[in-house]
């Protein structure tokens, strides 16, 4: 059996931060299983391949163990997430959100074990009176609320900034309060919020969860993230001769990008990887870009390896840690 440290350089597989750093392997090490949050606003009622990256993540999660708290954001859908957003967002009919709640639901539960997920609506506890919401605003100050990236973006542009925007990650710290979240997983996208909910349940008596956020996957233009506002998307409900199409569009340079985040950890795999010297004993074209790559992400020849693979029209040379067999990158050489 492997021990924490292990354990936690596994689940953090593909992810882009773990914060702060060593925490996950001290939480780990307690030996009991961790709470692990994730938020999701009901503003669309479908989810796509993009939102299953932090989904499959968490899956990770509920095989080791641990239970995953799906809080869904019914009352913080009112407000509205400015995050990545160079303008306000409109407000959705009450209606709309919990039908939007209800599919989001039904379709979350096609990758997460529904026997291990907490499902919790935030309206449960964001329903406060006014002497709560004091209390609430008090735990912060403006200069800590305008750090946050849109908001500096568009002050620059003298684009407006609701004063409920504003309140949005307070209600988002909140909920890791209300449900004692030891971990919060979520989108690159969303690293203010997650490390500001960590002020939070300081603020409140409560130990500060870990932060864990994922790659914002590319939609299948290659260019923007997935959304379906903006059509790029595969839903996961989609026929699969309409995710298969859809997948067909994805140009090939972005298609490593999607390989990584869904390649599966396996025994199997890291058996079949070779080493970094028979690469470029074999194909002495790819020296120069391999050890390029190697110098600039801080990796040797001997903590590295590789498998051939194809990806549609295009060959290419996926890189693997050479001890947990995860998936590093897959390089534009045809290693055949």
């Amino acid at each position: 059996m492997s021990g924490p440290a292990e354990a936690a350089e596994r689940l953090a597989r593909n992810a882009v931060d773990v914060l702060p750093e060593g925490a996950l392997t001290e939480q780990l090490a307690l030996g009991r299983p961790l709470r692990v949050k994730f938020g999701i606003d009901p503003t669309a009622p479908d989810i796509h391949l993009g939102h299953t990256v932090v989904l499959n993540k968490l899956r990770e999660f509920q095989d080791a163990g641990h239970t995953v708290v799906l809080i869904i954001g019914d009352f913080t859908a009112r407000v509205g997430d400015p995050s990545g957003r160079s303008a306000q967002r409109p407000v959705l009919e009450p209606e709309q959100i919990d039908a939007n709640a209800k599919t989001f639901q039904e379709q979350a539960f096609r990758v997460l074990d529904e026997g291990r997920t907490e499902v919790r609506f935030n309206s449960e506890w964001l329903r406060m009176d006014a002497e709560d919401v004091f209390g609430l605003l008090a735990k912060t100050t403006v200069a800590r609320l305008l750090e946050r990236d849109d908001f500096s973006r568009r002050m620059k542009a003298r684009a407006p900034i609701s004063a409920l925007e504003l309140l949005y990650p307070l209600l988002q710290g909140y909920d890791s309060v209300a449900v004692s979240a030891d971990i919060e997983l979520g989108g690159t996208d969303q690293k203010f919020n997650l490390l500001f909910a960590r002020d939070m349940q300081t603020a409140y008596g409560e130990q500060p969860q870990s932060v864990l956020t994922m790659p914002i996957l590319p939609g299948i233009d290659g260019v923007q993230r997935m959304s379906k506002s903006l059509g790029n998307y595969v839903g996961v409900t989609d026929p699969p001769e309409e995710m298969f199409g859809r997948v067909m569009r994805v140009p090939d340079d972005v298609m490593p990008q999607y390989y990584v985040e869904y390649a599966e950890v396996s025994d199997s795999l890291l058996q079949r990887a070779k080493s970094m010297d028979k690469l470029t004993q074999e194909h002495p074209d790819a020296k120069a870009p391999v050890e390029e790559w190697l110098r600039g992400h801080g990796r040797s020849a001997t903590d590295t390896k590789w498998v051939p693979l194809s990806a549609r029209r295009a060959t290419l040379t996926m890189l693997l840690d050479a001890h947990t067999g995860e998936t590093l990158d897959a390089l534009p050489i045809n290693p055949w």
